[in-house]
């Protein structure tokens, strides 16, 4: 995939991508793969029936489940709106919808832990599932907006990246780029990339170097950004680039933990 790609929500029908990934599943659930399919990373928008459980195969890369609406169970843990499952890498997995429950799910295409970015392999041991609250790991909580870390590539054990983004008014992006892959989905108001938009429910892919920027709509943004390794930020105005993470960008330490 050259550039960025934007996938129309509201463009795609209902399949069987659990089924597809190897998943088991238990009861009623509506999918959708709101990513490009020859991209490195995938999203899955969801919607759960009360008491439905979703069991991960093995052999799967770190994953993440951010819940939309309603509730996940998750080992005892029950994860609310805004806060999200983090499954490591091969972990057995199995979470249950607590009412009719929406979710956004990502993950790597290829399986296999990465092993390239800038903090090294993770531990190939005692993987397992972190349940993240609605504060998430690191914060930044201010007047212009509400950001949060679910993971961020620093965890002895994953390497994935989710963070959720929000702006309550006007704003803009620089162009610049990243070293990795990723995936940007709008949950609420919307993003202008030149002449073209990006509405709540669609994704947005954009390969590793390609430079981009943004408008937040006046009223402001919410969406997740996901990414399967450590990242840095590069601009074209030669300025240093800046590593990406929570502590290494001043987010403030919550580790709200479920």
């Amino acid at each position: 995939m050259a550039g960025f790609t934007i996938t129309r929500g509201v463009d795609v029908e209902p399949s069987g991508a659990y089924g597809e990934r190897g998943f088991a599943v238990d009861g009623g659930v509506t999918a959708r793969v709101v990513s490009p399919p020859d991209f490195s990373l995938w999203l899955v928008r969801a919607e759960l029936d009360d008491g439905t459980t979703i069991e991960w195969p093995a052999g799967h890369g770190d994953e993440a489940v951010y819940v939309l609406e309603g509730a996940l169970e998750v080992d005892g843990r029950v994860v609310p709106p805004a806060g999200a499952a983090v499954v490591e890498s091969g972990a057995p997995a199995r979470v249950r919808a607590r009412g009719a429950t929406a979710v956004v799910h990502v993950g790597p295409a290829d399986p296999a832990p990465p092993t390239g970015g800038f903090n090294g392999p993770a531990d190939p041991d005692g993987h397992g599932v972190h349940a993240v609250g609605p504060r998430g790991t690191y914060a930044r909580v201010d007047a212009e907006g509400d950001s949060h870390y679910y993971a961020d590539s620093t965890c002895p054990t994953c390497r994935i990246t989710l963070l959720s983004v929000g702006r309550f008014g006007a704003s803009s992006s620089a162009v610049h780029s990243h070293t990795q892959d990723e995936l940007i989905h709008v949950v609420a108001g919307g993003l202008t990339l030149g002449a073209r938009r990006v509405e709540p429910g669609d994704t947005l892919a954009i390969a590793a170097g390609v430079r981009y920027g943004f408008k937040g709509d006046d009223g402001g943004f919410l969406f997740l950004n996901y990414r399967a390794d450590a990242s840095e930020q590069h601009w074209p105005d030669g300025r240093p680039p800046l590593t990406e993470g929570g502590a290494v960008n001043g987010l403030e330490r919550v580790w709200d933990m479920l």
